[in-house]
């Protein structure tokens, strides 16, 4: 859906429309509904606090929330005005829930009350499940489909129309930034306190998706915001990350660090800093993960993320790294381009990653198509245990063995199937329009057919309807484990070596040639894919993306390398088996 103009209208505009267009939560303690939010309120009287006292900096006051079956929710207030405290909270089940209060109010303090919340057809919190993937409360999968928002530079009636269209395409998650330095008008003064205006207009908009039951995907910061003083300064940080969690962690969100951090010095320190509280003041945990250019999966050794989110247009990136890593996966798909859209959603899905699609991919009607057949396709598998499938040629797979399997040919021709000696019911799907060609029943151990036509991209799925009818009678969310691999980091049993660089030492200034050579060659080396790190280790800003594939060149250095600097070169591979090696190698790096 295309909506002209819309990034056309200033945003101080917008905040003179605040008023007219402000959305109220709920009380908590009336009409309280399961998995939307609500809020309790608390008035401040004169000589409730001393003047001494800031109410963003200091901390005041926190609600314990005790659901029917004893889980409890630590949340933290914030102001809006200097006359009312709110605390914002999503139930997560019906029933009697109970509150009691802490805070620096003696008239408040261990204040207990009761509420009641009634059902809804809404789901609740996402979190990990099965290693790789997603479920809501009650261990029901969740498909995770994201779409990007400019949360501000969208007019507010406007912005609620395309949410509902995104409700229409499948979308389940809206992605966006919650402080956006770029915005005309600043998230926090000269004081570095909060604009009120600001996020009072940012909240119309997250309030507005999550009443229409969609996550939100909040990206903390932008890379204006990420380099200022506000962020600079880590005394500042606690207080600012309190705010933020007072005001969005009691929504159903996902945390995404900051925009690009590989862009930013500094960035893995203030995200280690950042992810400390919001362990501390998130009440409900959500996932955490930080944006990216490449990936974030360097960061992984700091032991705060439980997702990763990959954005490189190769799909090299996210084959490899899926055989390396443990966590989910999400790519930003942001080609707008409608074939290059396409082979880019679905190599991402094939490497057993989930999308989040950028806004301006979204601004073209082919895409949206496209998204569209993407979840009618994906939503009828069992997704939520698919993992990548090796017994293919002519396409990328991914499969739950003897269950079902879902093919995607990038490049029309024949594709062959290795599978278990089962009946089959195999469906071609054009993934531009979405139209179904069934083919009959299949039974056998070899699948091997032409697509269709030479056209276009194809999808190929092959389940087995009759097992799966037959699991959908029973509770099995893990039918199966999911496949953990040892990577192979034996010299002597890897079947690649580095060719390049050659000798010991790198230019920082100058483009660096690198290749393998393959060294073993037989029908498993038939097709690898290699992903090239560099990491300066005395930088401590941890390992950056130089490459991928079997050759190429690697950017300067220059942005890495400090005087006398030693890099670690690290390449990681996977062959047509899936099976994973790594090969390191350290070089020192000159000016």
């Amino acid at each position: 859906m295309r909506l002209p103009g819309l990034l056309a209208a200033a945003f101080t505009v917008l905040l003179t429309d605040v008023a007219a267009y402000s959305l109220t939560l709920t009380s908590c303690s009336e009409n309280a509904r399961a998995f939307l939010p609500c809020e309790l309120s608390f008035k401040l009287q004169a000589n409730d606090l001393p003047k001494t006292i800031s109410l963003y900096r200091d901390e005041i006051l926190s609600v314990e929330f005790r659901s029917p079956k004893a889980t409890t929710y630590l949340m933290h207030e914030f102001a809006d005005d200097p006359g009312t405290l709110r605390v914002r909270f999503t139930p997560t089940e019906p029933g009697a829930w109970t509150y009691k209060v802490s805070t620096t109010i003696s008239r408040l303090d261990n204040q207990e009350g009761t509420f009641t919340v009634a059902d809804s057809s809404y789901t609740g919190p996402v979190g990990v499940a099965n290693l790789r993937h997603w479920w809501t409360t009650g261990k029901k999968p969740h498909l995770w489909l994201a779409a990007e928002a400019p949360f501000l530079k969208i007019e507010p009636a406007a912005f609620e129309s395309w949410l509902d269209a995104r409700k229409h395409d499948g979308f389940t998650h809206i992605r966006g930034i919650i402080m956006a330095g770029t915005a005309s008008v600043k998230p926090f003064n000269s004081k570095g306190e909060p604009n009120v205006a600001y996020f009072t207009a940012l909240d119309d908009r997250l309030l507005a998706a999550s009443n229409r039951g969609f996550t939100l995907d909040l990206i903390l910061a932008d890379t204006g915001v990420t380099r200022s003083v506000l962020l600079a300064q880590r005394e500042r940080l606690d207080p600012l990350v309190r705010y933020l969690m007072a005001r969005y962690a009691g929504l159903n969100v996902t945390w995404q660090g900051v925009e690009k951090f590989e862009d930013t010095r500094g960035s893995r320190s203030l995200l280690r800093d950042v992810a400390l509280f919001l362990k501390k003041y998130d009440g409900f945990q959500h996932p955490r993960s930080t944006d990216a250019r490449d990936s974030s999966s360097p960061l992984l050794p700091d032991n705060w993320m439980n997702y990763l989110i990959e954005a490189s247009p190769s799909p090299q990136l996210g084959a490899v790294e899926h055989q390396f890593t443990e966590q989910p996966e999400i790519h930003i798909v942001s080609s707008t381009d409608p074939d290059t859209f396409r082979h880019e959603l679905w190599n991402a899905t094939t490497n057993g990653e989930y999308p989040s699609v950028s806004y301006a991919s979204l601004q073209n009607d082919a895409n949206v198509k496209a998204v569209q057949t993407w979840f009618h396709v994906v939503s009828e598998t069992r997704h939520w245990e698919l993992e990548p499938y090796f017994g293919v040629t002519g396409a990328r797979a991914v499969g739950l063995d003897e269950v079902e399997y879902l093919n995607y040919a990038e490049k029309p021709g024949i594709i062959e199937i290795t599978l278990p000696r089962h009946k089959y019911n195999p469906v071609w799907v054009n993934p531009a329009t979405g139209e179904e060609i069934p083919l009959k029943d299949y039974r056998g151990e070899i699948f091997s057919r032409a697509t269709p036509d030479n056209a276009h991209d194809w999808i190929l799925t092959v389940p087995r309807d009759g097992e799966k009818e037959n699991l959908a009678k029973y509770y099995y969310f893990e039918s199966q484990d999911p496949p953990v691999q040892e990577v192979e980091v034996d010299p002597a049993q890897t079947p690649f070596d580095i060719q390049q660089p050659e000798g010991d030492s790198l230019y920082a200034k100058a483009p660096t040639a690198y290749r393998v050579k393959l060294t073993r060659a037989n029908r498993a080396t038939r097709s690898m894919q290699y992903v090239w790190w560099g990491e300066v280790v005395a930088s401590g800003e941890g390992a950056r993306l130089l490459g991928v594939g079997s050759s190429g060149t690697f950017p300067p250095l220059t942005n890495m390398a400090t005087d006398s600097a030693n890099l670690n070169l690290r390449v990681e591979a996977i062959n047509a088996n899936g099976k994973a090696y790594e090969i390191d190698k350290v070089f020192e790096v000159k000016q």
